[in-house]
């Protein structure tokens, strides 16, 4: 965790996994000749995203992802963390106890025979079988401090699990290769399997390891560690200049305005010799439809074991596409010296998937800053001050008058579970933006209490609020966020690979924050981006899940409010209300009433104060309203 006395936090997140007992991950280490995977073996994670690839993994815990590492031997690593496969932490967020978390277990392999020609081959130690792969702690997440590790089991032909490599945790450190050989005759069957467990305490989100380019083949040695293999290692930049994603309307009112008059992307050469390579750029619209091709065949050179970044001048219009919601596609590919860019394709019939990278830009109904991938989390650190108001705004730019119908955020889980605090989601048109001491001009267009933040069950998911009535917009800037009374983290996902004006490690300089009775910037050592969306445009449907929707005030009353001591608190509503929670101040549930159609409440057991109430209706619509209970 990273804390800055008296103003934002950023804390880190996680991305992925789904815990199994150890033990039932070995079970099956038998399987038939007809289950198994044969050498040589190759994976640099480069064939999917979010989940493993089914061929070659038995599991889907691990995060697949190209947004955690830092300077890989190619794009895509798998990222080990503390949450299962959807994004929920396996145990509640304690940080007391260490045990495994993720697991990455191979698909079984026949390391009994293989077959030359039409014979059939019996292995021994002497065909000198290795696995290489490369790891890195930490990259843009968290630092893994010592308690924590990541290790690697084989599975041997008795079904039990013996540890062949451990790694104790620390701060970021450039990815590393590692070589291990098959050493044991009880290795050397139809059903051999190696796993990849990491060890961390129960903090959800925290304590990241990041694995990659993994190998696996015979007639290897100690030395075999040369690579010839070229790779785009990192996320193309571009082409928006400001948003990763925005409505196409908005963008169409200024196109020059918000796209970049760069588009770049960057390869790793893995040959400890210099390489020369072509490079070109595709693309395409939604209909696969080729717009714009450019091709730089004049020859580049890229050192051995560095890294270059490549740049193109787009000169396609996007606002000439067709649609609401169009669809870009940017292909980036490399062409090295094949003498030096043949080692993926050794391994796996000339598969140099790596070599190709596509990214897609799709205009969407909301503004967002965020790729869609949390690294991270943000809330407001009061260190030492007191418990009382607490702000926290972002700044968005709208290219012509709109409406705003709600805003989406992801909540990440990590340290602590704030799913019992209470907070005020805030619009505002216009803050008093530093250096202005004071609030007094602050224009609040709305404040929605929010009884508890909401997980979402699936992967870096957002959660949509949508407001009762749209909010009218003017062309310009408006700001969102939320308003908290006492000192806790609420943790909304941070993007830490967010790059401002398209420039690295460069902060967002539309984060504010006020604590003290006026508003500050965040600090410049921020980088990076918090991940909430504000939607915009036309009526939305608000019953798909990760939405929540607060039905109008006209649609639901609660009376007598305030109680004046009353025991019953009425409900009236257009249709049948089915559901009901009343929460205190601290975010603490106090009731809760299941029925099918809901009329009173009894609250004579409750103690005067305030309180939130979520009410649910038949079509799983739902409203949030305060209600006070006098003396």
């Amino acid at each position: 965790i990273w804390c800055f006395a008296q103003e934002p936090i950023i804390t880190p997140l996680r991305s992925n996994a789904a815990l199994f007992q150890v033990k039932n991950h070995y079970a099956d280490a038998k399987r038939s000749s007809g289950d198994t995977l044969k050498l040589p073996f190759f994976e640099d994670f480069t064939s999917t995203s979010i989940y493993p690839d089914k061929s070659k993994w038995k599991d889907s815990n691990v995060y697949i992802n190209s947004h955690f590492p830092v300077s890989p031997p190619s794009y895509g690593v798998a990222t080990f963390d503390n949450l299962d496969f959807t994004g929920t932490p396996y145990n509640p967020l304690s940080g007391n106890t260490n045990g495994p978390s993720d697991l990455l277990s191979s698909k079984p392999f026949n390391l009994k025979t293989y077959i030359s020609g039409i014979t059939t081959i019996p292995y021994i130690i002497k065909d000198s079988i290795y696995l290489s792969f490369f790891y890195q702690p930490q990259g843009l997440g968290d630092i893994s401090d010592g308690s924590d590790s990541l290790v690697l089991k084989f599975i041997d032909s008795g079904g039990f699990s013996r540890t062949v490599w451990k790694v104790t945790g620390s701060k970021l450190k450039p990815f590393k290769q590692v070589m291990i050989g098959i050493k044991n005759v009880a290795y050397l069957y139809n059903g051999f399997r190696f796993v990849f467990i990491n060890y961390t305490k129960n903090t959800g989100n925290m304590n990241q390891w990041h694995l990659d380019y993994i190998r696996f083949n015979s007639n290897r040695n100690m030395h075999d560690t040369d690579i010839a293999d070229v790779a785009i290692n990192a996320i193309p930049i571009g082409p928006l200049r400001w948003y990763e994603t925005m409505p196409y309307d908005h963008f169409k009112a200024n196109p020059a305005f918000n796209l970049t008059d760069s588009n770049y992307f960057n390869l790793k050469n893995n040959n400890v010799a210099g390489v020369n390579y072509n490079y070109s750029m595709q693309v395409t619209n939604q209909y696969n439809k080729v717009i714009e091709t450019q091709t730089v065949t004049t020859g580049r050179n890229i050192n051995g074991l560095s890294e270059n970044s490549e740049r193109f001048v787009p000169q396609l219009k996007l606002d000439t596409l067709s649609g609401k919601q169009p669809k870009v596609n940017f292909k980036f590919k490399i062409d090295p010296n094949p003498t030096q860019d043949n080692l993926p394709g050794k391994y796996d019939g000339n598969n140099l998937a790596n070599n190709e990278y596509t990214k897609t830009i799709q205009f969407k109904n909301y503004l967002a800053y965020d790729d869609g991938s949390a690294e991270g989390g943000y809330g407001l650190d009061y260190a030492s001050l007191p418990a009382g108001l607490g702000y926290s705004a972002m700044k968005f730019q709208t290219f012509k008058a709109d409406t705003l119908r709600g805003v989406s955020i992801f909540f990440n889980q990590s340290v602590a579970d704030v799913s019992s605090k209470t907070f005020n989601l805030m619009v505002w048109q216009k803050i008093s933006e530093p250096p202005a001491s004071n609030t007094t001009n602050d224009v609040i267009l709305r404040s929605v209490a929010i009884p508890t933040p909401t997980y979402s069950k699936t992967i870096n998911g957002f959660i949509d609020y949508v407001f009762d009535t749209a909010i009218l917009l003017p062309k310009g800037n408006f700001y969102i966020g939320w308003q908290q009374t006492s000192n806790f983290i609420l943790n909304v996902g941070f993007d830490n690979n967010y790059h401002y004006n398209k420039q690295s490690n460069y902060r967002n300089p539309n984060l504010f924050f006020n604590l003290l009775g006026y508003w500050d910037k965040v600090s410049a050592s921020i980088t990076g981006t918090p991940m909430m969306r504000p939607i915009l445009g036309g009526k939305i449907k608000s019953n798909l899940p990760g939405s929540i929707k607060n039905v109008s005030q006209n649609k639901i009353k609660i009376y007598p409010n305030p109680g004046n001591g009353s025991e019953k608190l009425n409900i009236q509503a257009k249709s049948n209300i089915t559901e009901i929670a009343m929460f205190d101040m601290t975010g603490k549930i106090v009731l809760k009433i299941l029925s099918e159609n809901i009329t009173q409440i009894d609250i004579s057991s409750l103690a005067s104060g305030v309180y939130t109430i979520t009410l649910k209706d038949e079509n799983n619509d739902q409203t949030i309203q305060k209600y006070i209970k006098t003396e």
